[in-house]
């Protein structure tokens, strides 16, 4: 009996350490997962209780029942999206399915004057883009703060550089990355065709894409470099997000270094089957054929149409090279 309990007591020692090991490799967990619960029974894990686990939200009279700050983030996240992807699909028929049809900018700029009260009147214009973009940035980066020093308490981190390691900053998924790199890219975007408009002329009216042409003309080189790489995030970004939400990660699962399996897959010794394998290798394929298709199209219409357009003369020729010209930062460039 004695035996038989010495011979025990190095195996578990050996278990012990292993799952200790384990639990200082976990990879911290990108936006899109929930942090996981350590509740399960039997098992040797620390207890952890989540911040701001006290201050739950109760909205009786209303019947919503907030669980904790990442459930109201993630839900401020996901359905902030959801007027701008209809704002891009509407975009998409102006700027490139239109011209394509048509194969003449004064024709399709005449379509896109059609549809213009719907997205740039005032008002609207900030309920349908404004607010729920700014809302889908802050939430995303709340969220990943909140995460980040929930798994620093989590893991004992007690030096700033232990804590940069389990933040979000090292080792994002390709769909942050992706949001990241679009936000200046829609912020210069915004600023040549909607905020420097309103600065020097006093409004957008005579915005179109015909100024879009001119500016091309003006500038082809930095601007057809600018809209291949603005397109091709964007159309990444916004399809790789409803992927997302469709339960389909492809931009945002991420793997441990060193290995063909996820991280969660290669701590609990998961091989996976040859069949789920090949399911995630055609979901993968299929969405970026999807995403290049929607790339190409977009820029067939924006450049070879409207970026063919021309120079614009006379008066109104005149005061587009004023607006380029009063761009903040890059407008001696343009």
């Amino acid at each position: 009996m004695e035996s038989s309990r010495k011979k025990s007591l190095p195996m578990q020692e050996d278990i012990d350490t292993k799952s200790i090991l384990s639990m200082e490799e976990l990879d911290p967990s990108p936006v899109g997962e929930s942090f996981p619960d350590n509740t399960s029974s039997g098992a040797c894990t620390p207890r952890y209780e989540p911040p701001f686990a006290s201050q739950k939200f109760r909205w009786s009279p209303l019947g919503l029942r907030g669980q904790s700050w990442d459930s109201w983030l993630s839900a401020l996240q996901k359905y902030s999206t959801y007027p701008p992807t209809l704002f891009a699909a509407l975009h998409f028929a102006n700027t490139s399915l239109i011209p394509l049809a048509t194969q003449s900018l004064p024709e399709s700029d005449n379509y896109l004057l059609l549809t213009r009260p719907i997205y740039q009147s005032p008002s609207f214009e900030h309920i349908l883009l404004t607010i729920p973009v700014l809302t889908h940035i802050v939430s995303g980066i709340a969220l990943r703060n909140i995460r980040s020093s929930r798994r620093a308490r989590l893991y004992g981190a007690e030096t700033r550089d232990q804590r940069y390691a389990l933040s979000f900053w090292p080792r994002m998924s390709l769909q942050a990355r992706l949001g990241y790199a679009f936000t200046p890219l829609l912020a210069t975007h915004v600023l040549v065709n909607r905020v420097t408009p309103i600065m020097v002329d006093g409004g957008s009216s005579s915005i179109g894409l015909s100024f879009v042409a001119h500016g091309v003309a003006r500038s082809r080189v930095f601007w057809v470099t600018y809209y291949h790489i603005f397109v091709a995030v964007g159309v990444y970004h916004i399809l790789g997000g409803l992927a997302s939400w469709m339960g389909w990660r492809i931009t945002t699962a991420r793997k441990a270094r060193g290995s063909k399996k996820g991280p969660l897959e290669v701590h609990l010794g998961h091989v996976e089957s040859e069949q789920h394998s090949k399911r995630r290798r055609r979901m993968w394929w299929n969405f970026n054929k999807v995403a290049a298709m929607g790339v190409c199209v977009w820029l067939a219409g924006a450049l070879w149409v409207v970026g063919n357009g021309g120079e614009s003369s006379g008066w109104e020729s005149k005061g587009w090279n004023e607006i380029y010209s009063q761009v903040p930062i890059i407008g001696s460039w343009l």
